[in-house]
Parts: C-alpha cells; structure tokens; sequence
C-alpha cells in the first residue's frame, strides 16, 4: 500500500471539485462507476473453487475455496453453532500484520457476512459429517486504506465457481458409522451455489465527501474523504450489518441520515449489474475486464 501525499492546495482543490453538486472525479468517473478490473476464476487446479482479481491502478486479490470433510460433534445441543463453524476465513494483507486490528476487523465483517447467505444445509453430508470450507484470501497489492470491497469480489467469484464432489453414501449413518465416499467423476460434482436462492454477499465501501458518495473511491479520494461507509448487498437487497469506517487520518465530521440514504441506494443500484458481471465470468469460466 502506498500512501498518497497532496499538498495543502491540491487537497482543498479536490475536495472542492468532489464536494460540487456535479462531482468532478479526478480519473472522470461518475460517482457511481467502478475502476476498469480484470476477474478470472477458477484457475488453482488444488481448490474447489479460486478467483483473481485485478484493480486498473495495480491492486490484486486472490481468492480460494477448499472443502474438508470434518466430524460433527454429537453431544452439542446447538446444532447451529456448530455449522456455522463450518466456514473458516483467512486473510493475509500484503503490508498488514496479520494480527492487526485492520486484518482481524475486515476477516471478521466477511465472516460474519458469509455464515448468513452460504447455503450450510449443502455443507451437511450426514449426521455425522459435512464439509467444511476454508476460505483463504491473499491480497498481493492494494493501494486502499480498506480494501474491503477488492477482497468481496474475489471471495464471492470463489464461492460462485465452488463446486463440492458427490456424495455416493449413505446420508444416514446414525446408527451404523460410515465414512463418507464420494464419486471419482469431477463431472458431477455439484455447484455450492448451483441451485440456491442465496448467493454469496457483496461488500461495498463508499467515501463521503460533503453531501455526495462515491463507489469504489480512490486513494486521492480516500484522503479527502470525511468519512467512509461499508454497505453489504445480497440476493438483491442492503442487509446488515452496515457501518462507518475511516478512510482518510484526519477527523471524521460523522454521517446523517441523507448521507446513509444515499449510500443505500448507490448500492442498491449497483449491486445487481456488479453480480450480473461477476456471474458472467464464473458462468463462461473466462477471464474479462469488466466495469
């Protein structure tokens, strides 16, 4: 990550030209318009299912989805505790620690997002065992103070390319105990999110400067920006959690409910041309630039 240096004028400059009521970017994009990025899928021939993403200025994610077949715990009462437990989230930040409040905060906020919208009753292969996915994310470059929404894209191409083996077992082994056995043929392999009506969330960060948002801002914006907002989309609709973060080091000036509403329906009006995108390529296994 590098940190962008403007001087005292260049920053009011900027600020002023995005605090306008007809924005001024400074790469000319709409305050709705995405950098040009390059999205490809499904190319480590080791995971169940993998993505790359690479932003225009540089930045670069990678993205992969690996199945493990593990043992449930029959003497837990909270069975559902135990599958979302089931989904396990590892984040290296080039730059970052990874013990780093930054890290542990984005890897939380995916996580949390994750466990509601991935289809956990595919993970369940009997009573006894289910898969469980270990979802491993590598951002190489960046050059955002929070590149949440870099990772969000790569990690929901992972889980949309993510196919899981087929089970030829039995599913009941409660009384008799069966290790599960799957067929040879990756042919018949079944999409974790083939057939589901949930589909894996989007998280967007839009800056706010003045009365105005803007999606996928850049470093120049990120620093004058007065605060910033983390919106999740899903299956066509804004769900939570949704929360302010800080995108430049000066004092943040807070947000008021024009600015939300704003930003909930930037997102609302992106989310479905980004999924549409994104699909395209997992559908077509290609590799497109896109935006």
């Amino acid at each position: 990550m590098f940190k962008i240096a403007l001087s005292p004028a260049e920053r009011s400059y900027l600020h002023e030209s995005l605090s306008c009521s007809s924005p001024i970017r400074p790469d000319a994009r709409l305050y709705k318009q995405f950098r040009p990025l390059e999205a490809t899928c499904s190319f480590l021939p080791g995971s169940n299912g993998s993505a790359r993403i690479r932003m225009a200025d540089g930045a670069e994610c990678l993205a992969s989805v690996k199945a493990k077949v593990v043992s449930l715990q029959l003497n837990n009462a909270d069975a559902t505790q135990q599958l979302q437990n089931l989904i396990e989230v590892d984040l290296d930040i080039n730059g970052i620690r990874d013990d780093s409040n930054l890290s542990s905060t984005i890897a939380s906020s995916l996580k949390g997002s994750l466990v509601k919208h991935v289809p956990l009753d595919k993970l369940r292969l009997t009573h006894r065992y289910a898969f469980k996915l270990f979802i491993d994310i590598v951002v190489l470059s960046h050059s955002s103070v929070y590149p949440l929404t870099l990772l969000s894209l790569a990690t929901y191409m992972a889980l949309k390319s993510t196919k899981l083996p087929l089970l030829t077992s039995t599913v009941d082994d409660r009384e008799i105990e069966e290790q599960p056995m799957f067929s040879d043929d990756w042919e018949s392999s079944i999409a974790l999110f083939g057939d589901s009506s949930l589909s894996p969330p989007l998280l967007f960060v839009v800056a706010v400067v003045n009365d105005n948002i803007f999606i996928d801002p850049s470093p120049e914006e990120e620093s004058v920006s007065e605060n910033g907002i983390c919106l999740t989309y899903a299956n066509g609709k804004i769900i939570s959690p949704l929360q302010t973060i800080s995108l430049s080091p000066k004092d943040n000036t807070g947000i008021n409910a024009a600015q939300i509403l704003k930003a909930h329906a930037l997102v609302k009006e992106i989310g479905p041309l980004v999924t549409k995108s994104l699909d395209e390529i997992v559908s077509d296994d290609s590799v497109k630039t896109i935006f």
